[in-house]
């Protein structure tokens, strides 16, 4: 189906920007959220340069600041536009074995809000707009692109442990690392999925997540060391592509599209894809009492009618590196 309006975050880059450019091919509006100006303009200005009669906007959006969020939410409001579809595909990984918490805007450690929290408040500040396209059409569509490594048993988390809720932004000494904060942000977005797919019931939203599998490629490791980088671009992807473990920008894309317009997938909800197939996810996400406990702390968190609002304590002082003698 052609003629949709797609709001795509991170779209800049990656299989955000791939996916953009396809589902433009295909005839639908589709507005690029992107945290960088220059580069959202210019992904903007690339699909054009290619499709002139693309229908492509810009708009920003930082997913690290509770502010942005709502900023680009009136934004899209004032340009008179219906909404289909919503795709929460922008993310970050921080070095895995960083021990350092960096924080949002909001005081949320960094992966969490930039990677649950936000799309979090995002999707809820547009369901309205989802809800009344869901009323007029029967088919309108939240997509959370989320990870492999949501499982905890994944092998590259190893040493990790299950979400804490009593923990959640691993402020207690010693557990927090890089890789156990993305992974507790992906297994969050996972359990959004389901909880958000039974709240929306019979209204014409269907909630669904998916797997794009390891993209090497892709912008997500920016944060990393620049020697992290090109071990995992130059020398770990080859040997990864040959077992098979990685895949293509072209592939992740494709999943993006097919999820967010093929009438194969009208109507279904509450579902976890991987390599274009219905799988089950992670046990831990497929637990309903943390699923409730979930949402109604990001639900606080993100200040939403309806729940006492939460904040986020303030970060502790930046520890000061020992002078050398």
């Amino acid at each position: 189906m052609t003629g949709r309006v797609i709001i795509i975050t991170g779209a800049n880059s990656g299989i955000g920007f791939e996916a953009a450019k396809k589902l433009c091919e295909a005839g639908n509006d589709v507005i690029l959220a992107c945290r960088d100006e220059v580069k959202g303009k210019a992904a903007v200005e690339n699909i054009l340069k290619e499709n002139p009669n693309a229908l492509a906007t810009y708009l920003q959006l930082d997913l690290a600041d509770m502010a942005s969020i709502r900023k680009f939410v009136e934004d899209f409001h004032a340009l008179g536009k219906k909404l289909n579809v919503l795709v929460n595909n922008a993310g970050l990984f921080l070095k895995g074995d960083d021990r350092v918490r960096q924080f949002t805007k909001d005081n949320f450690e960094l992966t969490m809000g930039t990677n649950h929290l936000g799309p979090f408040l995002l999707t809820h500040l547009l369901l309205e707009d989802l809800k009344k396209t869901g009323k007029e059409t029967g088919d309108s569509r939240i997509l959370m692109v989320s990870s492999s490594l949501h499982d905890v048993n994944e092998r590259m988390n190893r040493g990790s442990s299950v979400l804490d809720l009593d923990n959640f932004f691993l402020d207690k000494e010693g557990t927090y690392s890089g890789q156990q904060a993305y992974k507790n942000s992906k297994v969050a977005m996972v359990m959004s999925t389901y909880s958000l797919a039974q709240q929306l019931e019979g209204t014409g939203v269907s909630v669904t997540c998916m797997n794009p599998g390891f993209i090497p490629t892709t912008d997500l490791s920016r944060h990393a060391s620049s020697v992290a980088r090109f071990m995992l671009r130059y020398l770990m992807a080859p040997m990864f592509k040959l077992a098979k473990i990685t895949r293509t920008v072209d592939h992740g894309s494709k999943m993006i599209v097919d999820l967010s317009i093929s009438e194969k997938y009208q109507g279904v909800s509450g579902k976890y894809f991987d390599d274009f197939e219905e799988k089950e996810s992670s046990e831990e996400s497929r637990d309903e009492d943390l699923q409730k406990r979930l949402y109604e702390l990001s639900a606080r968190y993100c200040c939403l009618d309806g729940y006492e609002a939460l904040t986020a304590p303030a970060p502790p002082p930046p520890e000061e590196k020992p002078v050398k003698s």
